[in-house]
């Protein structure tokens, strides 16, 4: 199958691009300085600037730097935005201490005095310059996940928020500090959002029911994976730590957001993660990888002052346009095939039907070497119901990960040519899932569904596909394939004819069943043995590349 030629365009010969000074960087690593960014990206942490991610992790946490973290944090800042000037001095005049304040916190300690979050150090003090420690800020964001926190409970505040929310022992230890900085607030209310609520609920969930964070952005950033359409849980189901460095995660994340809103060019940052071409080509192509909702890309450029240009096969309102009419159809066709209690297999084969049953392999385009670039992305397989390997393996991606199962594109070849498929993940195993070839091989006369590249491990696969094994996970369970796990395999031709005889019996007017020893298969002959034995005629199809025969009657 065809694979789409991505063109990448260097500006720059390599020994100027070598030459270029290196940006070291300023700030040293902390951490949690990877979560500190997810949290930015939520827009639930702002750092010491308004218009970038600057995180200022080793300032010392006191109560008035802990207070604006936790009440921007848990989505309280457009409620202390309302607070009128006079109001705030209102509310802060009885405090003797309150010219400690700085001008940044005046809003969000008012708030927290007038909604009861914090109170007074003493009658007359709110010492916004007193340290915090880890038992007073595990108390705070206990009490803002709707749990009451007594006396008694108080001692126990870092315990039983790390307990929620998954974390061990260790990290415990970890923030029970009689002085913490903002490093170590950080990682407490990074894992609140997997800490359950009063409510039965966790955070992060809570937190997308209400607005407070976006669910797509959440999804991006590997916090929650769908697990239906529109539905989400914790990925994990407890505490994971991110998976990628905050500098990958910036330089990754400004690509995506450039790439999914069509734009021409940017000024990617610099760090250690886009110091040479070679890192940046990288990032960009698990970016387009990894989002199939990203249409048209076909390359980049870039220069040494940080100039990054995207290049597309298609104008910027036609690419936006496809875009929005894709997330529509994926939301259509997911209402359409998913239904509720449907396991992670079921899934997966309702999507692999509809594609085989609603998209056609673009044979003409093909044949020409003048494929449409449409037929390269999802919004061809979906929306026009026509696609190359890579549009039909986009789509299984986007439908696959919309619906809740885990699963990626892979790249390769088959019979001669670059071809994609996808990898799904199903109860933690991994297995080869080749669309692209089942609705090709539709085309002989027979308009069932077949079902020969559904789940195969990688030894079989690897009769006819080959990709590099050490850049994707392995597939080596069984389980899962089509013809093994509906029952539907059977050893030898003695089998096969005892099989197609009981099947009739029962009433089926059509059986279909995959020969695992297929060598000494004669289907001639295992015909003419059940037509002897039931006195009716039938009609059959075999496939002897992969022992699969079905026999109508």
């Amino acid at each position: 199958m065809e694979s789409k030629k991505i063109t990448i365009v260097i500006l720059l010969i390599a020994c100027i691009f070598t030459s270029v000074p290196q940006q070291a960087l300023a700030v040293p690593a902390y951490r949690y300085e990877a979560e500190a960014w997810q949290l930015y990206r939520l827009g639930v942490f702002a750092g010491a600037s308004k218009d970038r991610f600057n995180p200022d992790l080793g300032a010392i946490l006191d109560r008035q730097t802990g207070i604006t973290l936790l009440l921007n944090f848990f989505g309280k800042t457009p409620e202390a935005d309302k607070l009128s000037s006079s109001e705030i001095e209102m509310i802060l005049s009885k405090y003797s201490d309150r010219g400690l304040i700085l001008p940044w916190a005046r809003k969000y300690m008012a708030y927290a005095v007038k909604t009861g979050v914090i109170v007074g150090t003493s009658e007359t003090t709110l010492g916004p310059k007193d340290p915090l420690d880890g038992l007073a800020f595990a108390a705070m964001i206990l009490r803002q996940t709707g749990f009451i926190v007594g006396r008694e409970d108080y001692i126990n505040s870092i315990r039983t928020l790390c307990i929620r929310a998954g974390l061990k022992q260790t990290d415990i230890d970890y923030f029970n500090k009689k002085q913490l900085i903002k490093d170590d607030a950080v990682g407490m209310v990074y894992a609140a959002l997997f800490a359950e609520c009063s409510n039965g609920k966790d955070l992060i969930c809570n937190f997308i029911d209400t607005g407070i964070v976006s669910m797509e952005t959440a999804v991006a950033l590997g916090i929650v994976s769908y697990n239906a359409p529109g539905s989400v849980d914790p990925d994990g189901g407890t505490y994971n730590p991110p998976e990628r460095p905050a500098g990958y995660q910036q330089a990754y994340f400004q690509i995506y957001d450039a790439l999914a809103g069509a734009v021409d060019s940017i000024w990617l940052i610099r760090n250690e993660y886009t110091d040479t071409f070679e890192e940046i080509t990288d990032i960009v192509s698990t970016c387009v990888r990894e989002n199939p909702e990203i249409l048209y890309y076909t390359g980049i450029s870039y220069n040494s002052s940080g100039l990054l240009t995207f290049k597309y096969s298609k104008d910027k309102k036609t690419i936006m346009d496809h875009k929005s009419e894709l997330v529509k159809k994926v939301d259509a066709i997911l209402k359409e095939i998913i239904k509720p209690g449907m396991t992670d297999y079921q899934k997966e084969k309702a999507i692999h039907d509809y594609l085989v049953m609603n998209c056609e392999y673009d044979i003409d385009g093909f044949n020409s070497n003048k494929i449409r670039a449409e037929s390269f992305n999802a919004y061809g397989a979906l929306c026009l119901g026509i696609a190359v390997c890579e549009g039909y393996a986009e789509a299984a991606q986007l439908l696959l990960t919309r619906s809740g199962v885990e699963s990626m594109i892979i790249t390769g070849e088959s019979r001669g040519y670059a071809h994609a498929w996808n990898l799904v993940r199903l109860d933690g195993q991994y297995y080869h899932l080749d669309i692209t070839w089942d609705d090709t091989l539709q085309n002989s006369g027979n308009n069932g569904i077949r079902y020969y590249y559904f789940n195969l491990d990688d030894k079989r696969i690897s009769r006819d596909h080959q990709w590099v094994r050490a850049d994707y996970p392995a597939c080596s369970s069984g389980k899962y394939e089509y013809y093994t796990y509906n029952n539907l395999a059977v050893k030898n031709q003695d089998e096969f004819i005892d099989r197609v005889i009981e099947e009739v019996q029962k009433g089926n007017k059509e059986v279909t069943l995959k020969i695992q020893d297929a060598e000494g298969f004669n289907i001639n002959r295992a015909i003419d043995a059940i037509i002897n034995q039931l006195y009716l005629g039938c009609s059959y199809l075999y496939n002897k590349e992969h022992g699969v025969a079905t026999v109508k009657f």
